[in-house]
């Protein structure tokens, strides 16, 4: 069943971050990720104090965790130390019907 890592961002060095990113795309991809939403979040109750939100879809919890926790992943989140402010959680989906 599918399972998302839902990421909460904001971005306080876009140059440095930038090389983040250009990183971790492929290593996403190459795991079975893929973002499927992402932008400044509408908040209609509380507050959200983060930029932006961003979604990807894993085909299990396994492979979002194997992901989030590899050691190639530890490696490429030192390119975004000082550069942005995250939180991050992973959720499982539910199969309706």
């Amino acid at each position: 069943m599918a399972a998302y890592l839902i990421v909460y961002e904001t971005i306080t060095d876009p140059s440095k971050f930038s090389l983040y990113v250009k990183s971790v795309d492929p290593v996403i991809t190459r795991r079975g990720g893929r973002l499927v939403a992402s932008g400044p979040p509408d908040v209609v109750e509380g507050e959200f104090p983060l930029e932006q939100a961003l979604v990807f879809e894993w085909p299990t919890h396994q492979a979002a965790s194997d992901f989030w926790h590899s050691e190639e992943y530890t490696e490429i989140k030192k390119l975004r130390e000082g550069a942005a402010v995250i939180h991050a959680i992973i959720i499982g989906g539910i199969h309706l019907g």
